[in-house]
């Protein structure tokens, strides 16, 4: 083999493989557009079906943690957006009483403290108690709620 025809037959190796290579690139380019497409259809199902509520866990001895824009199912209550930044144990009781928290991330109500739940009111600007039981409270869109605990 002389030296013309392997420049030759190593040319031709490098055309194909830039060929090759090319047909990859369009095809992977292709399909980012379509994984694009599609998360950009489910992104709009998700903001759909949910809503941005802001969550306070207030632990009562200074610690206060945000949960700002957290994403919850629209028509949910209080209760269930607050189990989905937090650990939290509760008491249900028959009928319209509903569900009393005894614990969030493991701090338990003991002696007179205990988890109290409150809704920030933009016209008072200022907390208000929670109305009802958590999980009887339907949030709406940009809700702003608390949970503190405290000593009654």
């Amino acid at each position: 083999m002389d030296g013309k025809s392997a420049w030759m037959w190593i040319s031709l190796g490098l055309v194909c493989l830039l060929i090759v290579v090319a047909y990859l690139a369009i095809y992977y380019y292709n399909e980012s557009l379509n994984y694009k497409s599609l998360y950009e259809r489910a992104a709009a199902d998700l903001k759909r079906f949910t809503m941005p509520v802001n969550i306070l866990i207030d632990y009562g001895n200074g610690t206060k943690v945000w949960y700002n824009n957290t994403a919850v199912p629209r028509e949910t209550n209080v209760l269930m957006a607050t189990k989905i930044v937090a650990r939290v144990e509760g008491t249900t009781f028959p009928g319209v009483e509903g569900t009393f928290v005894t614990s969030i991330n493991g701090v338990k109500n003991e002696g007179n403290r205990y988890w109290i739940w409150y809704i920030w009111s933009k016209d008072k600007k200022d907390w208000d108690w929670g109305p009802v039981a958590s999980d009887k409270y339907v949030l709406s869109e940009g809700d702003i709620i608390m949970w503190r605990y405290e000593q009654f």
